[in-house]
C-alpha cells in the first residue's frame, strides 16, 4: 500500500478545511489501530507537531508494536544564518528526544525539515551529522523535505540523500512537468508525496472555498466536473491522480477521524491516466504553497 499516515493533526490543528482542533489522543489511537489493521506501516511525524510524537510513542508501547512501524521524523527548524556546533548539538538533542518519545531504537527516516537550512554556510554539516547517525544504526534513511523543483535540483547537485518528501497533487504538477520526479528516481531516492489534497482545499465544497482562491476557482470547478464525469468523489480523483504517478513510493495523508481514513483506504485501488489532467495544472506558488496563503 502506498499510503503513509501523517500525524501533524495528532498535535496541532491543521488544514484549510479542518473543522476540529487537534485530534484527541483517544481518536488518534483509534486511527493508529485502524491504520495498522489495514496494513499501513509508515508514520510521518516531527518534533514541531505538538505532542504527536508522544501520542505515537504511547500507542506503540501499549500495543507492543515497535518492530512493525516505520517512523519518519524531522530535524528542528533552524532560524540562524549559519550552521555551526550549536545547531549540530541541537540536532543531536532533538533526535535523541524524538527516539525517546517514539520508543524506537532505530528510526526509519530523518529529514531536514527546512531544506533551506542545507543552503546556509555550514549547512552540509547537517547531512554529515545525519549520515553519522545512519552509519551508527540509529537511522535507516536520511533526506529532506522540499517545496519546489529548484530545491530538488540544488540538493541532487550537491548531496546524496535516500529519501525526500515533496508536494504533488492534481493541481500541483510542477515536479512532473519539470522532470524532477524522474531525476530523483534516477538517483534512487525514495519519494514521499504530501499535500495530495492541498491541505483539504480539493475536498471543500465549492461554496466554502475562501476568496483567496478566487483566481483559480475556474480550475477548481473543472476538477469537480472531472470527478463527476468519472462518477468519483473529489477525494477519489485527487488520491487516484497521485497514486497513478509511478515515481511516488508513498503518499502521506493526515486525518482527524478514523472514518476519514476509512474513506481514503477505500479509494486506494483507484488509478487514472494522469495525462488526462494536464488542463488542471497551475504553476503559481501563491496558491500551491500554503505558507503563502492569507486565509
Amino acid at each position: 500500500m502506498k499510503i503513509a499516515l501523517g500525524t501533524v493533526q495528532f498535535g496541532l490543528p491543521y488544514g484549510l478545511s479542518n473543522q476540529f482542533s487537534h485530534t484527541d489522543k483517544l481518536e488518534a489511537e483509534r486511527i493508529l489501530k485502524y491504520a495498522y489493521d489495514k496494513g499501513i506501516r509508515m508514520l510521518d511525524t516531527a518534533p514541531s507537531y505538538g505532542n504527536a510524537e508522544d501520542v505515537i510513542g504511547s500507542f506503540i508501547r501499549n500495543h507492543h508494536s515497535d518492530k512493525y512501524w516505520d517512523v519518519i521524523t524531522k530535524t528542528p527548524h533552524f532560524k540562524d544564518n549559519t550552521i555551526n556546533g550549536k545547531q549540530i548539538k541541537k540536532l543531536f538533542e532533538s533526535f535523541e528526544l524524538s527516539q525517546e518519545r517514539l520508543g524506537q531504537e532505530t528510526t526509519y527516516g530523518l529529514l531536514v525539515h527546512d531544506c533551506n537550512n542545507l543552503f546556509l554556510p555550514g549547512g552540509e554539516d547537517l547531512l554529515k551529522t545525519m549520515s553519522k547517525l545512519k552509519d551508527e544504526g540509529f537511522i535507516k534513511k536520511i533526506g529532506v523535505s522540499i517545496y519546489d523543483g529548484s530545491q530538488i535540483d540544488t540538493i541532487l547537485d550537491n548531496y546524496s540523500i535516500d529519501l525526500i518528501q515533496l508536494p504533488v497533487n492534481i493541481l500541483d504538477q510542477r515536479l512532473l512537468d519539470g522532470g524532477q520526479l524522474k531525476r530523483l528516481k534516477k538517483y534512487g531516492v525514495e519519494i514521499h508525496a504530501r499535500s495530495v489534497f492541498l491541505q483539504g482545499l480539493l475536498l471543500m465544497q465549492q461554496k466554502n472555498i475562501p476568496v483567496w482562491f478566487e483566481n483559480i476557482k475556474d480550475i477548481l470547478n473543472i476538477f469537480h466536473v472531472e470527478a463527476r464525469k468519472r462518477d468519483m468523489s473529489v477525494l477519489q480523483l485527487a488520491l487516484g491522480f497521485v497514486q497513478s504517478i509511478d515515481e511516488v513510493d508513498k503518499i502521506i495523508v493526515g486525518v482527524n477521524t478514523k472514518e476519514h481514513l476509512h474513506e481514503i483506504i477505500n479509494a486506494t485501488s483507484i488509478r487514472v491516466n494522469i495525462d488526462e489532467f494536464s488542463n488542471l495544472s497551475i504553476n503559481n506558488s501563491i496558491f500551491l504553497n500554503p505558507s503563502n496563503w492569507k486565509v
